[in-house]
């Protein structure tokens, strides 16, 4: 068997043995509320309400997510499908590489959660393999539209799912003009600025079209910065319940200082839900406005950088880090969400027997450095450094969707509000396609043959 015929084997087995142990998708409580918001058109949570849409789309041709499941997964699996195109040769490495690759829970499991982080890991790799594409064949005029075309789409959907996904446009812009760098700096100015714009474009028109609107109030990204600042506020107090907050404590003397009391009981490092532990602590944050805590928020970063640096490390160090994965929810199998919006969907909480299976395997790899976005992270570092260094023709482009998600892991050290282990899965589904990629052929450039 020559090794092109055992990647595209090992694809397509690999592909129905996922999707066989997890159709029609494991569902979680935000799963299941945004399935609701597709299905009704309604908004009833303060998530992205694009994904919502997508779910909706598909729900409205084979109700459930079973359909939607299916069209996650294959843009992954195409875009791997579509690697060995990008090289001169496949070596057996690849398929080997490939088949290892297809055993881990990142494939076994996360590509059969309803989840818009396992949906904007795909749309960026798929995006980016697409750009990959047309970088191959750059000088075909015809053949780099219709690639380039696709992952705008990916690109723009990806960014419309995951609020800070939109750093892929950064990357794209310049994995194009790397691209055209060969036709002068006007060509490079040229593509680099269709590389941004393009996704932003068409991610306005998307959101023009989408259906489902925002609910009166504050929008969704007002909501999850009030979040964050009021995150920020209660870590500032939890380590210097002194911390001078004059904002907060010329509104509300009492409040602020039911705050300073309860900020220790009300804090982790590894999510806000912590926050619940000490409703007296909510309560009395619940006390000032949104403007209120954005100006405290702002005076706390102005006044001591160095001490709203510290904690935020703290913090990221959980999501990059995961010291304690079990903390970081690792797993998720089964259909867990609110019992009367299930039934609504005509969907059954619980776990399969299947899905017991499921976490039975992965439970076999945590404390493993496959489930450690740092030695995914390390990997990309590894792989990105190679390619940059042969420079051949789609290298650049792959070593861009390397950076890009370095970048967007390391955006979580702003924003971050939990540890989920889902957060960073683009980082690592980016780590293993450069690692595919170089495994297809892992052959450097003889001295003084011409670079891509």
């Amino acid at each position: 068997m020559r090794p092109l015929k055992l990647w595209r084997w090992a694809l397509c087995g690999g592909f129905a043995l996922v999707a066989a142990g997890n159709l029609p998708g494991q569902m979680t409580y935000d799963s299941v509320v945004s399935l609701a918001e597709g299905r009704s058109g309604h908004r009833l949570a303060w998530g992205p309400p694009t994904y919502s849409w997508i779910l909706g789309l598909f729900d409205k041709v084979l109700p459930g997510t079973g359909l939607y499941l299916v069209v996650s997964m294959l843009l992954l699996f195409t875009a791997w499908a579509s690697l060995p195109r990008l090289r001169p040769a496949l070596s057996w490495f690849g398929p080997a590489a490939l088949l290892l690759v297809l055993a881990t829970p990142q494939v076994v499991l996360y590509q059969g959660i309803v989840w818009k982080d396992v949906f904007f890991a795909n749309v960026a790799v798929a995006g980016f393999v697409a750009i990959a594409g047309a970088a191959a064949r750059w000088d075909v005029p015809w053949a780099k539209w219709a690639p380039l075309a696709f992952a705008a789409l990916c690109l723009a959907l990806g960014s419309l799912v995951r609020q800070n996904g939109s750093i892929t446009w950064v990357f794209s812009a310049l994995a194009l003009a790397w691209t055209a760098r060969g036709g002068g700096w006007k060509r490079i100015v040229g593509w680099g600025a269709a590389g941004f714009m393009g996704p932003l474009l068409v991610a306005i028109v998307l959101s023009l079209v989408n259906p489902i609107r925002q609910a009166p109030g504050d929008s969704t990204i007002d909501q999850g910065l009030h979040f964050l600042q009021s995150y920020d506020l209660l870590a500032a107090l939890a380590h210097d319940p002194h911390r001078p907050m004059p904002t907060l404590e010329r509104i509300n003397h009492t409040a602020l200082q039911t705050m300073r009391e309860e900020a220790r009981r009300a804090y982790s490092p590894t999510r806000t839900d912590a926050m619940d532990k000490s409703p007296s602590f909510e309560a009395a944050l619940g006390q000032f406005d949104n403007h209120a805590v954005a100006a405290e928020w702002e005076h706390l970063i102005v006044s001591d950088p160095a001490a709203y640096a510290r904690q935020r490390l703290e913090i990221f160090d959980w999501v990059f880090l995961t010291p304690k994965i079990d903390s970081c929810v690792p797993i998720e199998v089964g259909i867990d969400g609110p019992p009367d919006i299930a039934k609504q969907l005509d969907i059954d909480i619980g776990v399969r027997p299947q899905d017991a299976h499921i976490y039975n395997y992965a439970t076999w790899f945590l404390d493993t450095p496959v489930f450690s976005h740092a030695f995914f992270a390390a990997l990309a570092v590894l792989v990105a450094g190679f390619l940059l260094v042969r420079r051949q023709r789609a290298d650049g482009v792959i070593a861009a969707l390397i950076v890009a998600a370095l970048a967007f892991a390391a955006s979580f050290y702003v924003i971050s509000l939990a540890c989920d282990y889902r957060y960073l899965y683009f980082l690592d589904m980016a780590a293993i396609t450069g690692v595919l990629y170089v495994a297809i052929d892992p052959s450097l450039p003889r001295r003084g043959s011409r670079r891509g």
